[in-house]
């Protein structure tokens, strides 16, 4: 059962392997970059035009050079930093001599004592949902699952206000499913039958191992349920609307409509008992899912229970489970050959376990005051080209344009890592049992999440973003732009190379977090972060139309015979994509007109500026990752991202002089463009 992503925009969604010791960034190391503009010309593949597909001209070299390796789904630029990285966080947790680290670290890596515990840290769990005998009861432990944050059924926690954004209120989602979307068990087309019969099966072997006395029964009970379930759930396109995730709900009416939950007691119980309301994002799902709660067959439910259990634990338990969890999620949904090794399975752990601890070490070997600096310099020219260029737009009116400049100044910047870290000092980590350490660090998140409700927002907050992580983020709540110090290094971001290749890379990025707040999804939030309509209705018309050119070239964007992306699922990544790529040619020219133009390798300015875009995108991807990402990601694959950008835009035509009819063009009725 995975966790639902909250309402915010990222720029990807990361992943991880071997290279020598951590350096920091600002220090110089040998790189395969030729010349002084920073990026590599190995990875150009020179027997393909660019006009005629950049993305394989920019990354051809590269993407033959970098086979997908057999423990990735996807191999990409950004998937290489994160190496890095861990690099770097592997050799803190080997040498810290911070008991919470080095103990977290050190039950991770202890294969053996955990193959020896075998279900010892869940078998009280699954002896207690044994004894479940009526529905109350099984009321009781879907809500004792929530406060270790593994959320059947629905998900609990805590956001700001959409209405009153300096304020944190309650929330109540749909979850609950074990495959990664409604889609899986509803569509009979393509892969999917295949996929259901093979989650059964999985489902079965897990069961077996945990000793389940009807696995086969059992599992069949698991998918039933989970697709009445599926068929509830809203959809992912229409979630990004925020107005259809927002209802603020009186307890009493939960109560009401979903009485098979006992609300009250589960509030009180979790220390919210004066609680009034709260959001309920899914209304419908949770008047489904409280029938079925009543409805449904009682060993159904448990059977489910026990595999909501199960499921979130198996990735920390012994190597038989972890191995048959791989099995499935790893080779059947997303094409993973093989298991990564301990070591960076440990890794990622301790990031997502307890990524303020480690990150505060990882911060002080990786990230300068220097860099800060730099970036806040960035994002200040950034700025300055959107500042600029908002008056010069012939589609909006001039109050929208005021409207629109004072959410950009309003604007807060989050870089390299908080303020203030995470106090770390209630949550119990010890060396015997990996397991119940992931447990307990589930249960202080969920814990620290509860604490923030019916509280000002504390903006320090900084979420899913540890220091190393690989990405970067735009929260329409808070209108911020967040960039931690993962990214903050080659191919985004290099000291040593020229203002083109940092341009077109954190340049780039930085602009894509500033447009989020501009795209079909932040443009409903006003610079307060509220969620309120600050256009006047002719320019978000004229808006709305520029959206949906997007969404329709992303849309006819075939990823596999008779699988396309949703164009309306990944319009927002995509505005985001070309405002933020235009904004940051603006600002480099504004830099460039200050400089004496060079042309480097043959390559001048422009050219250079394009090439540090697209080859941040360059990766390798399995068909099955390929189409689950399509199915459930808002962010198009990379050749997508690259080669739909760039058409839309008469500067690419102009700095590789592609000629009108070219495949990289387009005619001047056809582009999209919003800024």
């Amino acid at each position: 059962m995975r966790k639902l992503a909250p309402l915010a925009s990222a720029l990807f969604l990361a992943a991880c392997a071997t290279a020598p010791a951590p350096v920091p960034v600002e220090t110089p190391r040998p790189r395969p970059y030729l010349g002084q503009h920073g990026f590599d010309l190995a990875q150009i593949d020179r027997a393909v035009g660019p006009c005629d597909d950049f993305y394989e001209y920019a990354n051809g070299g590269w993407r033959r050079t970098h086979p997908l390796p057999a423990t990735y789904a996807r191999y990409g630029r950004f998937e290489q930093v994160s190496e890095r990285n861990r690099e770097v966080l592997r050799n803190i947790l080997e040498t810290s001599t911070t008991p919470k680290i080095a103990d977290f670290w050190a039950s991770c890596m202890n294969e053996v004592g955990i193959d020896a515990a075998g279900t010892a840290p869940i078998r009280n769990d699954l002896a207690r949902i044994d004894t479940i005998g009526n529905r109350r009861e099984l009321a009781a432990e879907i809500a004792r699952q929530q406060q270790r944050a593994v959320y059947p059924v629905f998900r609990f926690n805590a956001q700001n206000d959409y209405r009153n954004s300096q304020m944190v209120i309650a929330a109540v989602t749909q979850a609950g499913l074990g495959l990664p979307d409604r889609d899986y068990y509803l569509r009979d087309d393509g892969t999917y039958p295949a996929t259901r019969t093979a989650y059964v099966e999985h489902i079965t072997k897990m069961f077996e191992l945990a000793g389940v006395a009807n696995p086969a029964a059992d599992a069949r009970r698991v998918m039933a349920l989970e697709t009445e379930l599926a068929r509830a759930q809203m959809r992912r396109v229409d979630q990004r609307n925020p107005e259809n995730v927002y209802h603020v709900t009186a307890v009493s009416e939960l109560q009401s409509y979903a009485p098979a939950f006992d609300w009250p007691a589960f509030f009180s119980a979790i220390g919210l008992g004066e609680m009034k309301s709260l959001n309920v994002a899914q209304p419908e799902y949770l008047r489904e899912a409280s029938r079925l709660a009543a409805e449904a067959p009682l060993e159904s439910w448990k059977a489910y229970l026990r595999w909501s259990v199960i499921d979130n634990a198996a990735q920390y338990l012994s190597t038989a489970f972890a191995q048959q969890d791989f099995e499935f999620r790893g080779k059947t949904l997303s094409g993973q050959k093989e298991m990564q090794p301990r070591w960076q399975r440990c890794v990622r752990a301790a990031d997502a376990n307890i990524g303020e601890i480690v990150g505060q070490e990882y911060v002080k070997r990786t990230f300068s005051p220097e860099a800060k600096t730099k970036m806040n310099e960035m994002i200040d020219n950034l700025v300055g080209a959107l500042r600029e260029d908002i008056p010069t737009l012939t589609w909006m009116g001039a109050e929208t344009k005021t409207a629109a400049i004072a959410k950009l100044e309003a604007f807060r910047r989050r870089i390299g890592y908080p303020d203030r870290w995470i106090d770390y000092s209630t949550l119990n980590v010890g060396r015997e049992s990996f397991a119940e350490n992931v447990f307990n660090a589930r249960a202080f998140s969920f814990r620290r999440s509860v604490g923030r409700v019916g509280k000002p927002d504390d903006p320090n907050e900084w979420g899913f973003f540890t220091p190393a992580t690989v990405n970067a983020g735009y929260n329409p709540t808070r209108n911020d732009i967040t960039f931690p110090a993962g990214i903050l290094q080659p191919p985004f971001y290099d000291p040593n190379a020229d203002d083109a290749y940092n341009y077109g890379g954190i340049g780039a990025v930085i602009g894509h977090e500033m447009t989020h707040g501009f795209d079909d999804q932040g443009a409903k939030f006003d610079p307060a972060g509220n969620l309120r309509n600050w256009w006047t209705d002719e320019d978000l018309k004229r808006f709305q139309a520029s959206a949906e050119c997007i969404s329709n070239q992303y849309g006819a964007w075939r990823v596999e015979e008779g699988q396309n992306l949703q164009g309306n699922l990944v319009t927002g990544e995509a505005i985001a994509d070309l405002g933020g790529l235009t904004i940051a040619l603006r600002a480099y020219q504004k830099a460039l007109a200050k400089q004496t133009r060079l042309t480097l390798d043959g390559f001048t300015p422009e050219q250079r500026f394009f090439l540090g875009f697209a080859q941040v995108w360059a990766q390798n991807m399995s068909p099955e990752e390929a189409r689950r990402r399509a199915i459930v990601d808002p962010h198009a694959p990379g050749p997508a991202r690259v080669n739909l950008t760039v058409k839309n835009m008469p500067e690419f035509q102009d700095a590789w002089n592609c000629p009108n009819g070219a495949p990289m063009t387009l005619p001047a009725e056809k582009r999209c463009r919003i800024w």
